[in-house]
Parts: structure tokens; sequence; C-alpha cells
């Protein structure tokens, strides 16, 4: 009987416990969106522009070489794109990683400041919709991102990403100059947006991984802040490349939302040790009051006795 409760009560432990597969879509809690997409090759000068309709959905996916389900929410993710708007981002495993060489400790460090826990795979849309696992919540994984997409749309209104990059050359490093026109009355009261360069590589060859997978496309190699300012210039020095010469410059806005604001707690009044606090007197009174009839009504019933 005894092992039998032990066996049911540990069931009920493991039963508690979600598991890291699910797939059912949740939103991103106390983040803003993440938005742009401009870019350009890194190995010449070049300057792009996007207007915010024009802009495809920011999908990120926290992914490793030696993850296995990782490449079916890749193949899924690929199969969406034929379809939908997105641009994908794959940030790879860094922090105490042995076994993939395509991520960096500043993408590790952002994920970790914005979603929390480095689970692969992990898939955020947008910045504000996040499923893990490579179990579908629906049919198909290929219908679960199709619907994150849809259904959460960004409301950016109108506005323009533009991005001018000087390739770097002997005497000097590379420069880029952003411009951000955006209305921020479309965002929430008091926000802000940073911006940021996010250096991809574009196919990366690792035979090596153990998922067996040989390429890996739109690898985030490094990630560069530019600031809160809607526009500016700065001198930027890129990351090697794992293989190739395919690096590419993307241009990022992440809205950072305020602060919310503590709620205060109500003072309790504390009696003074001397017992002056008048508002406790009634109270007493009405304690005594009501042992003074108890004894009264003891008493009246022994003598009745």
């Amino acid at each position: 009987m005894r092992t039998s409760v032990i066996i049911f009560s540990m069931l009920l432990i493991l039963s508690s416990i979600p598991s890291s597969q699910a797939g059912k879509a949740t939103s991103v809690e106390d983040q803003g969106a993440v938005f742009g997409g401009v870019h350009v090759l890194a190995n010449d000068s070049y300057n792009s522009s996007m207007s915010f309709d024009q802009m495809p959905a920011i999908v990120e996916d926290y992914t490793a070489t030696w993850c296995a389900n990782c490449v079916e929410v890749e193949h899924a993710l690929n199969d969406v794109e034929e379809n939908e708007s997105m641009q994908q981002y794959h940030f790879h495993r860094y922090i105490n990683e042995n076994e993939d060489p395509l991520g960096s400790q500043e993408g590790d460090d952002r994920w970790i400041a914005r979603y929390g826990d480095r689970l692969a795979p992990t898939v955020i849309f947008n910045g504000t919709l996040m499923q893990m696992g490579s179990v579908p919540d629906s049919e198909s994984l290929q219908n679960d991102f199709t619907s994150n997409l849809r259904n959460h749309p960004l409301n950016l209104g109108e506005g323009t990403s533009s991005l001018t990059y000087t390739a770097p050359t002997n005497e000097s490093s590379a420069i880029v100059t952003w411009n951000l026109v955006v209305n921020m009355e479309n965002f929430p009261a008091n926000s802000t947006i940073n911006s940021s360069i996010w250096v991809v590589e574009d196919i990366a060859y690792f035979p090596e991984g153990s998922n067996g997978e040989n390429y890996y496309h739109e690898s985030v190699r490094s990630i560069i802040e530019l600031g809160s300012g809607l526009s500016g210039t700065k001198e930027i020095t890129l990351p090697q490349a794992y293989d190739g010469d395919d690096l590419e410059i993307h241009l990022i806005h992440e809205v950072i939302l305020p602060e919310p604001e503590q709620e205060v707690e109500p003072e309790i009044p504390v009696e003074d040790d001397d017992g002056d606090d008048e508002s406790s007197l009634p109270s007493i009174s009405f304690v005594s009051v009501i042992a003074i009839s108890m004894v009264a009504a003891i008493t009246a019933q022994r003598k009745q006795q």
C-alpha cells in the first residue's frame, strides 16, 4: 500500500512538470516588439531602405548543431517562408558550448536578457510570441507557425528604416549610418526604440554537428548595439565569418517598454507600546463585556443547581 502511494505521488509530480518539447505559443512578457530587417552585404558599400509595410516578420530561432529536433523546426520554418513574408535569424547556443562554433557571447547575452532560458529549439515571432520545442500544438509545426504570423501581426503605422553601409578598407573600419522614421504614438506610451546591427552569416558549412545537417543558414554571428537614437553613424568591427565571404549587415529595432510601476502597499497602523491607541479601546471593551457576561452566566447556572 505504501509503495502504491509513493508511486502515485511521483506520477502527480512528474505530470505537473511542463515538457520542454510542448509546443503551445505563449506571449513574451514585459518585452516590446522586434522589427526591421533591412540588410546589405558586408563585402561592399551599399544603402537600402524599407517602409514599415514592406518589412518581413522577424523570426528568431534558438538552435544548436547537436539539436536533432531543431532540424524539424527549421525545416518547418523554411516551408512557411515560401508563402509568408518573414526573415529568419538563427541564434546558436554559445555559453559553455563545445559542439557548436556558430554562436556568440552577445547573442546568448541578449537571448537570456529578453527571453530567459536557452532551450533549443525555441522560436520567437516579432519579439512578442514564443513557441518552444518541436511538438506542434496543432496538426503540424507549419500550421502553428503560419498561425503565429497571421494572427499576431505588428501594427507599426507608417514609417521607414534606412541603412547605409561603407565596407571596411585597409585604412578604416566599416561604417554604418541608420535612420528610423517612426510615429511613437503607434507604440506603448513612454516606450523607446533601441537599434542594433546583427551580423549574419548567410551559409556556414559544419558537417561535424550531430544533428545530421551540413549547412546552417542565417546564423547571427555578432550583435552591435547602436543605442536609442533614431539616427546616427557608427564605426563597427565585423567578426570573422566561419567560412566563405558571405556576411550580411542587418538593421534591427527593438521596442523597449517602460518599467512597470510598483504598487505601493498601504501602511498598517501600529499600536503604541503604552497602549494609548484609541482605535483599540472599543475592541478591548467588547471582549471584556463578553468575558464578564460568560462568567455571570456560569455563576447563575451553578446557583440554580
